[in-house]
């Protein structure tokens, strides 16, 4: 069955009228009328009827309209959703560790809705190491970390790069080595990865006992309140060593990266490389 002829019948029995249909479907008026007559034949059935002037639909033309109703009821639709799958829509899973959430990503988030309220958007708080893990299982469609990415299937971003410090709090640093403080506090991190080996090694120091937090909000405040000593991004405690209440010890050569992650073939969807275009355009102007 012609689907042109069937589009034909439905603009026809739709407005009664083959003068409306012809300019609504760009066809002569001939055309029109052997395309009903096409699909008359084809169906075995007179599908309008005329008196006159007048023009109404037979029985049979009544029930072919209701099908056809339908039909094209159902391509419009899927056109529709077609077209709204070229803009961000649906859900939109994004990770984070709670410094980025609450210094970058509620900016950024913010600027999103306005442009996309239609966008249903989640924000998860989950340090670099769980964020990646989120990522890489499908479980959150954008993430943003502290270090290289480094899980199959995960692509990356790089969006700045900092200075990371080893800092305490100036009572218990005092005169002392970053050693002889080890040897009575701890190292408070949120994982031994090896970058915080690394940089460990670099300044030949082996803490006495290791304490892993959540977070690295959570580690600054523990650093803070005396409990031991940390490796955290210059950016994130810049705040607190203006106003005396954290010193850093040892400024590394080594950068920090802050990457932008995403699941492999991510960035076809819409609203997932809307965002990230969104992110790379004001990241650095926060």
């Amino acid at each position: 069955m012609d689907l042109r002829n069937l589009k034909t019948f439905h603009v026809v029995s739709t407005y009664l009228n083959f003068t409306k249909a012809a300019e609504i479907l760009n066809y002569s008026q001939p055309t029109i009328s052997q395309q009903i007559k096409a699909l008359e034949e084809e169906l075995g059935h007179i599908l309008i009827n005329r008196m006159g002037k007048k023009m109404f639909l037979s029985q049979v033309g009544k029930i072919v309209k209701e099908h056809t109703d339908q039909l094209f009821g159902i391509i419009e639709e899927m056109e529709q959703d077609l077209k709204n799958f070229e803009k961000p829509f649906g859900h939109l899973t994004i990770a984070a560790p709670e410094f980025y959430c609450g210094y970058y990503l509620s900016h950024i988030i913010g600027s999103f809705l306005k442009q996309y309220p239609q966008v249903n958007l989640k924000l998860l708080c989950a340090n670099s190491k769980e964020t990646a893990k989120l990522v890489s299982s499908n479980q959150a469609d954008i993430g943003f970390v502290a270090g290289s990415p480094s899980y199959a299937g995960v692509e990356g971003i790089l969006l700045e790069e900092e200075d990371l410090v080893l800092v305490g709090n100036p009572l218990i640093i005092k005169d002392r080595t970053v050693q002889e403080i080890f040897d009575d506090y701890p190292f408070i991190t949120y994982g031994m990865d090896d970058c915080i080996v690394s940089c460990l090694q670099e300044i030949k120091c082996k803490p006495q006992t290791i304490v892993e937090f959540g977070s690295e909000e959570a580690i600054k405040r523990a650093v803070m309140e005396q409990v031991g000593l940390a490796l955290l991004s210059d950016i994130i405690i810049q705040k607190e060593v203006t106003k005396g209440s954290l010193q850093v010890l040892y400024r590394f050569p080594k950068k920090l990266p802050t990457y932008l992650i995403f699941p492999q073939n991510a960035k076809t969807f819409s609203n997932v490389s809307t965002f990230i275009d969104l992110v790379k355009d004001t990241w650095k102007t926060i």
